[in-house]
Protein backbone atom coordinates (compact mmCIF):
# COMPACT_ATOMS: atom_id res chain seq x y z
CA UNK A 1 0.00 0.00 0.00
CA UNK A 2 1.01 3.65 -0.31
CA UNK A 3 0.28 6.99 1.32
CA UNK A 4 -1.24 8.18 -1.99
CA UNK A 5 -5.01 8.26 -2.21
CA UNK A 6 -7.05 7.55 -5.27
CA UNK A 7 -8.03 10.94 -6.71
CA UNK A 8 -11.32 9.45 -7.91
CA UNK A 9 -12.73 7.62 -4.89
CA UNK A 10 -10.33 8.64 -2.13
CA UNK A 11 -9.28 5.07 -1.32
CA UNK A 12 -5.70 4.32 -0.15
CA UNK A 13 -5.80 0.80 -1.54
CA UNK A 14 -3.45 1.46 -4.42
CA UNK A 15 -1.23 -1.21 -6.02
CA UNK A 16 1.83 -0.38 -8.09
CA UNK A 17 1.42 -1.28 -11.76
CA UNK A 18 4.76 -0.37 -13.29
CA UNK A 19 5.75 2.79 -15.20
CA UNK A 20 4.16 4.69 -18.05
CA UNK A 21 5.91 6.08 -21.13
CA UNK A 22 6.93 9.18 -19.19
CA UNK A 23 8.64 6.95 -16.62
CA UNK A 24 6.07 7.77 -13.96
CA UNK A 25 4.83 5.16 -11.50
CA UNK A 26 1.39 3.85 -12.30
CA UNK A 27 -1.08 2.60 -9.69
CA UNK A 28 -4.26 0.60 -9.63
CA UNK A 29 -7.09 1.30 -7.20
CA UNK A 30 -8.54 -1.96 -5.91
CA UNK A 31 -11.72 -0.23 -4.84
CA UNK A 32 -12.84 1.71 -7.95
CA UNK A 33 -10.44 0.38 -10.59
CA UNK A 34 -9.02 3.84 -11.42
CA UNK A 35 -5.38 3.95 -12.61
CA UNK A 36 -3.68 7.12 -11.27
CA UNK A 37 -0.05 7.96 -11.98
CA UNK A 38 2.79 9.11 -9.79
CA UNK A 39 2.09 12.69 -10.79
CA UNK A 40 -1.23 12.67 -8.86
CA UNK A 41 -1.28 14.86 -5.77
CA UNK A 42 -0.91 13.22 -2.38
CA UNK A 43 -4.27 13.35 -0.55
CA UNK A 44 -4.70 12.82 3.14
CA UNK A 45 -8.44 13.72 3.31
CA UNK A 46 -11.30 13.04 0.90
CA UNK A 47 -12.33 16.71 1.01
CA UNK A 48 -8.98 17.76 -0.50
CA UNK A 49 -9.49 15.73 -3.65
CA UNK A 50 -9.56 17.97 -6.80
CA UNK A 51 -10.57 16.73 -10.22
CA UNK A 52 -8.02 16.61 -12.97
CA UNK A 53 -8.36 19.81 -15.05
CA UNK A 54 -9.21 19.49 -18.72
CA UNK A 55 -8.62 22.32 -21.23
CA UNK A 56 -12.30 23.27 -20.93
CA UNK A 57 -12.11 23.39 -17.16
CA UNK A 58 -8.98 25.50 -17.35
CA UNK A 59 -10.74 28.07 -19.56
CA UNK A 60 -13.67 28.24 -17.15
CA UNK A 61 -11.32 28.64 -14.19
CA UNK A 62 -9.48 31.47 -15.96
CA UNK A 63 -12.76 33.17 -16.82
CA UNK A 64 -14.02 32.85 -13.24
CA UNK A 65 -10.76 34.25 -11.89
CA UNK A 66 -10.83 37.22 -14.28
CA UNK A 67 -14.49 37.86 -13.41
CA UNK A 68 -13.74 37.73 -9.70
CA UNK A 69 -10.79 40.10 -10.03
CA UNK A 70 -12.71 42.54 -12.24
CA UNK A 71 -15.61 42.61 -9.77
CA UNK A 72 -13.22 43.35 -6.94
CA UNK A 73 -11.71 46.19 -8.97
CA UNK A 74 -15.11 47.64 -9.84
CA UNK A 75 -16.26 47.49 -6.22
CA UNK A 76 -13.23 49.48 -5.18
CA UNK A 77 -13.71 52.19 -7.80
CA UNK A 78 -15.21 55.55 -6.86
CA UNK A 79 -18.95 55.73 -7.44
CA UNK A 80 -19.94 57.99 -10.36
CA UNK A 81 -23.13 60.00 -10.79
CA UNK A 82 -24.78 61.27 -14.00
CA UNK A 83 -24.53 64.94 -14.86
CA UNK A 84 -27.68 67.04 -14.55
CA UNK A 85 -28.24 69.01 -17.80
CA UNK A 86 -28.08 72.75 -17.35
CA UNK A 87 -30.55 73.93 -19.98
CA UNK A 88 -30.88 77.64 -20.48
CA UNK A 89 -34.15 78.67 -22.02
CA UNK A 90 -32.89 81.30 -24.40
CA UNK A 91 -35.30 83.58 -26.20
CA UNK A 92 -35.86 82.43 -29.76
CA UNK A 93 -35.91 84.88 -32.61
CA UNK A 94 -39.44 86.00 -33.29
CA UNK A 95 -41.24 84.53 -36.28
CA UNK A 96 -44.43 85.43 -38.06
CA UNK A 97 -46.72 82.88 -39.60
CA UNK A 98 -48.01 83.27 -43.13
CA UNK A 99 -50.97 81.16 -44.23
CA UNK A 100 -51.58 80.79 -47.95
CA UNK A 101 -55.33 80.54 -48.54
CA UNK A 102 -56.60 79.89 -52.04
CA UNK A 103 -58.70 77.79 -54.41
CA UNK A 104 -61.54 77.03 -52.00
CA UNK A 105 -63.89 76.95 -55.01
CA UNK A 106 -66.92 77.12 -52.75
CA UNK A 107 -70.04 75.85 -54.50
CA UNK A 108 -68.28 73.15 -56.52
CA UNK A 109 -69.58 69.59 -56.40
CA UNK A 110 -67.25 66.71 -57.32
CA UNK A 111 -69.03 63.41 -57.75
CA UNK A 112 -66.49 60.68 -56.93
CA UNK A 113 -68.22 58.25 -59.29
CA UNK A 114 -67.58 60.52 -62.27
CA UNK A 115 -63.83 60.66 -61.68
CA UNK A 116 -63.25 57.07 -60.62
CA UNK A 117 -63.07 57.82 -56.90
CA UNK A 118 -60.02 60.07 -57.30
CA UNK A 119 -61.71 62.95 -55.48
CA UNK A 120 -64.85 64.16 -53.75
CA UNK A 121 -66.04 67.64 -52.85
CA UNK A 122 -69.11 69.72 -51.99
CA UNK A 123 -69.87 72.98 -50.15
CA UNK A 124 -70.39 70.97 -46.95
CA UNK A 125 -66.95 69.39 -47.33
CA UNK A 126 -65.46 72.83 -48.06
CA UNK A 127 -66.81 74.11 -44.73
CA UNK A 128 -65.46 71.05 -42.92
CA UNK A 129 -62.01 71.46 -44.48
CA UNK A 130 -61.86 75.15 -43.59
CA UNK A 131 -62.75 74.30 -39.98
CA UNK A 132 -60.12 71.56 -40.03
CA UNK A 133 -57.53 74.09 -41.26
CA UNK A 134 -58.36 76.46 -38.40
CA UNK A 135 -58.25 73.65 -35.83
CA UNK A 136 -54.90 72.44 -37.15
CA UNK A 137 -53.35 75.90 -36.87
CA UNK A 138 -54.47 76.08 -33.26
CA UNK A 139 -53.06 72.59 -32.58
CA UNK A 140 -49.67 73.67 -33.94
CA UNK A 141 -49.49 76.37 -31.29
CA UNK A 142 -49.60 73.77 -28.50
CA UNK A 143 -46.19 72.33 -29.31
CA UNK A 144 -44.55 75.02 -31.42
CA UNK A 145 -41.53 76.32 -29.43
CA UNK A 146 -41.59 79.82 -30.91
CA UNK A 147 -45.21 80.83 -30.66
CA UNK A 148 -45.95 83.76 -32.99
CA UNK A 149 -47.97 86.79 -32.06
CA UNK A 150 -48.79 87.77 -35.63
CA UNK A 151 -50.60 85.73 -38.27
CA UNK A 152 -50.64 86.85 -41.90
CA UNK A 153 -53.16 85.39 -44.34
CA UNK A 154 -52.54 85.70 -48.08
CA UNK A 155 -55.80 85.20 -50.00
CA UNK A 156 -54.76 84.21 -53.51
CA UNK A 157 -58.10 83.90 -55.28
CA UNK A 158 -60.54 81.31 -56.64
CA UNK A 159 -62.47 81.24 -53.40
CA UNK A 160 -65.77 80.58 -55.20
CA UNK A 161 -66.54 78.21 -58.06
CA UNK A 162 -68.69 80.62 -60.18
CA UNK A 163 -71.54 79.45 -62.40
CA UNK A 164 -70.86 80.84 -65.89
CA UNK A 165 -67.12 80.45 -66.36
CA UNK A 166 -67.55 77.25 -68.39
CA UNK A 167 -70.44 76.06 -70.51
CA UNK A 168 -71.13 72.97 -68.39
CA UNK A 169 -70.48 74.60 -65.03
CA UNK A 170 -74.14 74.64 -64.00
CA UNK A 171 -74.05 70.86 -63.71
CA UNK A 172 -71.04 70.97 -61.35
CA UNK A 173 -72.30 73.39 -58.70
CA UNK A 174 -74.72 73.02 -55.81
CA UNK A 175 -76.03 76.60 -55.89
CA UNK A 176 -75.52 79.89 -57.71
CA UNK A 177 -73.07 82.76 -57.36
CA UNK A 178 -75.08 84.82 -54.87
CA UNK A 179 -75.25 81.97 -52.38
CA UNK A 180 -71.58 81.19 -52.94
CA UNK A 181 -70.58 84.79 -52.17
CA UNK A 182 -72.85 85.21 -49.13
CA UNK A 183 -71.90 81.93 -47.44
CA UNK A 184 -68.19 82.26 -48.15
CA UNK A 185 -68.15 85.73 -46.59
CA UNK A 186 -69.54 84.24 -43.37
CA UNK A 187 -67.04 81.37 -43.49
CA UNK A 188 -64.07 83.72 -43.84
CA UNK A 189 -65.37 85.93 -41.06
CA UNK A 190 -65.86 82.93 -38.74
CA UNK A 191 -62.31 81.80 -39.52
CA UNK A 192 -60.83 85.20 -38.66
CA UNK A 193 -62.76 85.47 -35.40
CA UNK A 194 -61.83 81.91 -34.34
CA UNK A 195 -58.12 82.57 -34.96
CA UNK A 196 -58.26 85.95 -33.17
CA UNK A 197 -58.50 84.08 -29.86
CA UNK A 198 -55.00 82.67 -30.38
CA UNK A 199 -53.18 85.33 -32.42
CA UNK A 200 -53.03 88.86 -30.96
CA UNK A 201 -52.49 90.37 -34.41
CA UNK A 202 -54.03 89.14 -37.67
CA UNK A 203 -53.35 90.77 -41.02
CA UNK A 204 -55.14 89.64 -44.18
CA UNK A 205 -53.93 90.54 -47.67
CA UNK A 206 -56.10 89.60 -50.64
CA UNK A 207 -55.62 89.89 -54.39
CA UNK A 208 -58.66 90.15 -56.64
CA UNK A 209 -57.09 88.09 -59.41
CA UNK A 210 -58.44 84.64 -60.09
CA UNK A 211 -60.15 82.96 -63.01
CA UNK A 212 -63.06 81.43 -61.10
CA UNK A 213 -64.30 84.71 -59.68
CA UNK A 214 -64.28 86.74 -62.89
CA UNK A 215 -67.53 87.73 -64.59
CA UNK A 216 -66.40 86.98 -68.15
CA UNK A 217 -65.49 83.61 -69.61
CA UNK A 218 -62.20 84.77 -71.07
CA UNK A 219 -59.21 86.10 -69.18
CA UNK A 220 -59.37 89.64 -70.59
CA UNK A 221 -63.13 89.92 -71.07
CA UNK A 222 -63.61 91.88 -67.82
CA UNK A 223 -61.68 94.37 -65.73
CA UNK A 224 -59.96 93.14 -62.53
CA UNK A 225 -62.72 94.61 -60.37
CA UNK A 226 -65.42 92.78 -62.34
CA UNK A 227 -64.69 89.83 -60.14
CA UNK A 228 -66.81 88.35 -57.37
CA UNK A 229 -63.69 88.06 -55.22
CA UNK A 230 -63.69 91.86 -55.07
CA UNK A 231 -67.21 91.79 -53.64
CA UNK A 232 -66.30 89.15 -51.05
CA UNK A 233 -63.25 91.05 -49.82
CA UNK A 234 -65.14 94.33 -49.71
CA UNK A 235 -67.79 92.86 -47.40
CA UNK A 236 -65.34 91.00 -45.14
CA UNK A 237 -63.28 94.17 -44.75
CA UNK A 238 -66.38 96.06 -43.65
CA UNK A 239 -67.33 93.33 -41.20
CA UNK A 240 -63.87 93.33 -39.57
CA UNK A 241 -63.52 97.09 -39.23
CA UNK A 242 -63.31 98.11 -35.60
CA UNK A 243 -61.87 94.74 -34.49
CA UNK A 244 -58.70 95.48 -32.56
CA UNK A 245 -55.43 94.45 -34.28
CA UNK A 246 -57.25 92.83 -37.20
CA UNK A 247 -56.68 94.41 -40.60
CA UNK A 248 -57.99 93.40 -44.02
CA UNK A 249 -56.30 94.81 -47.11
CA UNK A 250 -57.12 94.12 -50.74
CA UNK A 251 -56.36 95.76 -54.04
CA UNK A 252 -58.02 96.22 -57.41
CA UNK A 253 -54.90 94.88 -59.14
CA UNK A 254 -54.17 91.26 -59.95
CA UNK A 255 -51.15 91.32 -57.70
CA UNK A 256 -50.05 92.74 -54.37
CA UNK A 257 -46.67 93.47 -52.78
CA UNK A 258 -46.61 92.78 -49.04
CA UNK A 259 -43.86 93.24 -46.45
CA UNK A 260 -43.72 90.65 -43.68
CA UNK A 261 -40.96 90.72 -41.08
CA UNK A 262 -38.83 92.93 -43.38
CA UNK A 263 -39.21 90.53 -46.35
CA UNK A 264 -41.18 91.42 -49.48
CA UNK A 265 -43.74 89.05 -51.02
CA UNK A 266 -45.35 89.27 -54.42
CA UNK A 267 -48.88 87.82 -54.25
CA UNK A 268 -50.75 86.70 -57.33
CA UNK A 269 -53.24 84.02 -58.30
CA UNK A 270 -51.01 82.35 -60.89
CA UNK A 271 -53.28 82.28 -63.94
CA UNK A 272 -50.92 84.69 -65.75
CA UNK A 273 -48.12 82.11 -65.69
CA UNK A 274 -47.43 80.50 -69.06
CA UNK A 275 -46.83 76.79 -68.69
CA UNK A 276 -44.54 74.73 -70.88
CA UNK A 277 -45.93 71.31 -71.82
CA UNK A 278 -48.37 71.70 -68.95
CA UNK A 279 -45.56 72.27 -66.44
CA UNK A 280 -45.74 75.66 -64.66
CA UNK A 281 -42.36 75.66 -62.95
CA UNK A 282 -40.33 77.09 -65.83
CA UNK A 283 -43.00 79.69 -66.50
CA UNK A 284 -43.26 80.83 -62.90
CA UNK A 285 -39.47 81.18 -62.68
CA UNK A 286 -39.61 83.47 -65.70
CA UNK A 287 -42.48 85.30 -64.02
CA UNK A 288 -40.35 85.88 -60.92
CA UNK A 289 -37.50 87.18 -63.06
CA UNK A 290 -39.80 89.54 -64.98
CA UNK A 291 -41.37 90.82 -61.76
CA UNK A 292 -38.01 91.75 -60.27
CA UNK A 293 -36.96 93.36 -63.56
CA UNK A 294 -40.01 95.65 -63.28
CA UNK A 295 -39.50 96.37 -59.59
CA UNK A 296 -35.83 97.07 -60.19
CA UNK A 297 -36.76 100.22 -62.08
CA UNK A 298 -38.15 101.51 -58.77
CA UNK A 299 -35.15 100.22 -56.81
CA UNK A 300 -37.35 97.53 -55.27
CA UNK A 301 -37.50 93.77 -55.47
CA UNK A 302 -39.60 90.80 -54.38
CA UNK A 303 -37.93 88.24 -52.14
CA UNK A 304 -40.65 85.64 -52.65
CA UNK A 305 -43.54 84.87 -54.97
CA UNK A 306 -46.73 83.25 -53.67
CA UNK A 307 -49.31 81.76 -56.05
CA UNK A 308 -52.23 79.35 -56.20
CA UNK A 309 -54.22 78.33 -59.30
CA UNK A 310 -52.36 75.10 -60.14
CA UNK A 311 -53.84 73.09 -57.25
CA UNK A 312 -50.41 71.64 -56.57
CA UNK A 313 -48.32 72.31 -53.49
CA UNK A 314 -44.73 73.16 -54.39
CA UNK A 315 -41.78 75.19 -53.21
CA UNK A 316 -38.59 75.85 -55.15
CA UNK A 317 -36.06 78.63 -54.89
CA UNK A 318 -38.13 81.69 -53.84
CA UNK A 319 -41.48 80.45 -55.21
CA UNK A 320 -44.23 78.88 -53.10
CA UNK A 321 -47.30 77.40 -54.77
CA UNK A 322 -50.44 76.51 -52.85
CA UNK A 323 -52.73 73.51 -53.10
CA UNK A 324 -56.51 73.58 -53.30
CA UNK A 325 -59.55 72.63 -51.24
CA UNK A 326 -61.17 70.20 -53.74
CA UNK A 327 -58.04 68.28 -54.70
CA UNK A 328 -59.02 66.45 -57.87
CA UNK A 329 -62.09 67.48 -59.88
CA UNK A 330 -63.67 66.53 -63.20
CA UNK A 331 -61.49 68.98 -65.14
CA UNK A 332 -58.13 68.17 -63.53
CA UNK A 333 -58.70 64.40 -63.56
CA UNK A 334 -60.78 64.10 -66.72
CA UNK A 335 -58.93 66.55 -68.99
CA UNK A 336 -55.50 67.13 -67.46
CA UNK A 337 -55.04 63.74 -65.79
CA UNK A 338 -53.72 65.43 -62.67
CA UNK A 339 -54.80 65.61 -59.07
CA UNK A 340 -53.47 66.04 -55.56
CA UNK A 341 -54.90 65.76 -52.09
CA UNK A 342 -56.29 69.03 -50.71
CA UNK A 343 -53.49 71.09 -49.17
CA UNK A 344 -52.89 74.61 -47.91
CA UNK A 345 -49.43 75.91 -47.13
CA UNK A 346 -48.18 77.52 -43.89
CA UNK A 347 -44.88 79.45 -43.84
CA UNK A 348 -42.64 80.62 -41.01
CA UNK A 349 -40.99 83.98 -41.71
CA UNK A 350 -37.90 84.90 -39.73
CA UNK A 351 -36.70 88.51 -39.66
CA UNK A 352 -33.10 87.58 -40.36
CA UNK A 353 -33.41 84.58 -42.65
CA UNK A 354 -36.77 85.02 -44.39
CA UNK A 355 -38.84 81.85 -44.85
CA UNK A 356 -37.17 79.29 -42.62
CA UNK A 357 -39.78 76.53 -42.91
CA UNK A 358 -42.95 75.67 -44.81
CA UNK A 359 -45.56 73.10 -43.91
CA UNK A 360 -48.18 71.55 -46.15
CA UNK A 361 -51.41 71.10 -44.22
CA UNK A 362 -53.49 68.27 -45.63
CA UNK A 363 -57.19 69.02 -45.19
CA UNK A 364 -58.02 65.31 -44.98
CA UNK A 365 -57.33 63.76 -41.59
CA UNK A 366 -55.78 60.55 -42.95
CA UNK A 367 -55.38 60.43 -46.74
CA UNK A 368 -53.83 56.93 -46.57
CA UNK A 369 -57.22 55.52 -45.67
CA UNK A 370 -58.74 56.67 -48.97
CA UNK A 371 -59.35 53.91 -51.48
CA UNK A 372 -60.29 53.81 -55.14
CA UNK A 373 -62.34 51.12 -56.81
CA UNK A 374 -60.41 48.45 -58.68
CA UNK A 375 -62.52 46.44 -61.10
CA UNK A 376 -61.82 42.70 -61.30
Amino acid sequence: MTDYKCPKCGSDKLVKMGFDKYNKQKYHCKKCGYNPTEGAKKHRNKEDIKPILTSKNKEKEIFDNVKKISEEVLNNLKKRERLIPQIKRGKLKSEKWLLMLSDIQYGLVVNPVEIGGLGFFSPKIARERLNYLVTTLIEFLKYFPNRPEELYIACLGDNIENAYMRDNQQSEIEFGICTQVIELEEMLLDMIIALSKYFPVIKIFAIVGGNHGRMGKKKNSASPTDNFEYLIYHHVKQRTEGMKDISFNFTSAKHMIVEINDWKFWLEHGDTVRSWAGIPFYGIKREMSNINAMLGKFHEHADYLLAGHFHTKASFEEVFMNGSFPGGDSYSVGDLRRMDFPYQKLLGVNKKHGIVWDRNICLIDNPRELKIKIYK
